[in-house]
């Protein structure tokens, strides 16, 4: 369920993301978007080199067996997805990456996981 919700975000902000990339490309919009993704991607790909994929496959199965999930185990995939989002091209995913990261929002969600569970 978890899994599935994410993709329908991440293929909402993908659409998106064509459609505002489609609008500011006319112009000098260009050289914004270029150095942007640049940066962004470069982050995301420094960030995500220590990090373990596998903790997504580790999350699903655990949800569907009904085991609780511990807070730091919550807290990495956030993180982990942040990042993704931080290397898929576009601004609106670049944007929620950003704000994913800081620790005000991861915490925000790390509550709301916690009440769930």
């Amino acid at each position: 369920m978890l899994i599935e919700f994410l993709f329908l975000i991440s293929l909402g902000i993908a659409l998106s993301d064509m459609i505002i990339l489609i609008q500011i490309s006319s112009g000098p919009g260009v050289y914004f978007i270029i150095i942007s993704q640049l940066l962004t991607g470069g982050y995301g790909i420094f960030r995500i080199r220590k990090m373990d994929f596998t903790l997504f496959f580790f999350l699903d199965a655990e949800l569907k067996k009904g085991e609780k999930i511990v807070r730091e185990i919550w807290e990495e995939a956030w993180i982990l997805s942040a990042v993704c989002f931080l290397i898929i091209p576009g601004l609106v995913s670049d944007i929620v990456g950003g704000l994913s990261l800081t620790p005000v929002i991861r915490r925000f969600f790390l509550d709301y996981v916690s009440e769930v569970d």
